[in-house]
């Protein structure tokens, strides 16, 4: 049975205050035999102290919280190992739950979080927080909470946004630069996410260019290597696309897999543009192209706002725009 630090104080004859600054380092007022004597009664009782216990009341735990919808997801992984590099600099551990896209599961994890005293949270989501009253101030039981899900939720620490138009205009625009006239497009059924900067820039790019937006090359699939695959497949056989853009890198890993399985030869019979720029796209032979996020950037930007929301909870900040990059 667990001894408790009561137990200990009654062992050694002294107060609870002095075993909690015996063990904290901070029993310069007591003699050597009163630390001796307490001492001796934690190591023969084998007391190890409640530091979860201790967080609670100290509010200083040196631990992060983050709450992601999938370990999978590209790029909720490639932000947190960012912020982790970044927020273990500084003393900091991080703890990560994975929610499933479920709004109850992230509030049962936001509770289990703030019961364990981490210093602030970071929240991954698909979810509109908005009129919830369940983050209010920026905070969650008193621990601040950073907000990363593409500007969904309007932060009270600020909202890192993404510049995603941009970098997917670009790249249809070179896809026409190099010749391609019929560009399919795999993008998001919105199940959990609706990117609809991606394929507004799809869309406004083909217009700028005088080339057909047809309903027919566009596939509405989950933001997984299987329904990049099934677009991919729908498309070559019902259509003659050159080039395909998908708008997120595992529907690009599955379109590549559907192209090789056609017999198709990627870069010379279909090109494929992808959309993250994680390492997924990096690994086959020919590399997939794909628009780039500034992981390390955003990664930097999160952890800044954290802190500073550790030190200074009542402070509102600023958002921060980061543009995602295509280089052919």
């Amino acid at each position: 049975m667990k001894i408790t630090i009561k137990e200990v104080a009654r062992l050694a004859g002294v107060s609870v205050t002095t075993v909690s600054q015996i063990l904290n380092q901070k029993g310069g007022r007591f003699s050597e035999a009163t630390k001796e004597r307490v001492l001796k009664v934690i190591e023969e009782q084998q007391y190890s102290p409640n530091y979860f216990a201790s967080n609670i009341i100290a509010k200083k735990s040196k631990t992060i919280g983050v709450i992601v919808p999938d370990f999978a997801e590209q790029f909720a992984s490639a932000i947190v190992r960012q912020i982790r590099d970044q927020l273990e600099k500084k003393g900091y551990y991080l703890i990560i739950c994975e929610s499933s896209h479920d709004f109850l599961k992230e509030q049962e994890l936001l509770s289990q979080l703030a019961r364990i005293a981490v210093e602030g949270i970071f929240l991954f989501t698909p979810n509109d927080y908005s009129g919830k009253k369940i983050i209010e101030h920026g905070r969650f039981q008193e621990i601040p909470v950073v907000f990363a899900d593409r500007g969904l939720n309007k932060g009270f620490y600020g909202t890192v946004k993404l510049d995603e138009y941009s970098g997917v205009y670009r790249a249809i625009e070179w896809l026409i630069a190099e010749g391609h006239q019929k560009i399919g497009l795999i993008m998001d059924n919105a199940e959990h996410y609706h990117l609809a900067e991606r394929f507004e820039a799809y869309q406004q790019a083909l217009s700028d260019h005088e080339l057909l937006i047809e309903e027919k090359y566009i596939k509405y699939m989950p933001l997984t290597i299987t329904g990049g695959y099934q677009g991919a497949t729908d498309l070559l056989k019902e259509t003659e696309v050159s080039a395909i853009f998908c708008c997120d890198d595992m529907l690009a890993i599955g379109c590549y897999q559907a192209v090789y399985d056609s017999g198709k030869k990627m870069n010379q019979d279909i090109t494929i543009i992808g959309f993250d720029g994680g390492e997924v796209t990096q690994i086959v032979r020919p590399q997939i192209k794909s628009v780039r996020q500034p992981y390390q950037e955003l990664g930097k930007a999160y952890a800044e706002k954290i802190q500073m929301a550790i030190d200074q909870p009542e402070r509102r900040m600023d958002d921060r725009l980061f543009h995602v990059i295509f280089e052919p």
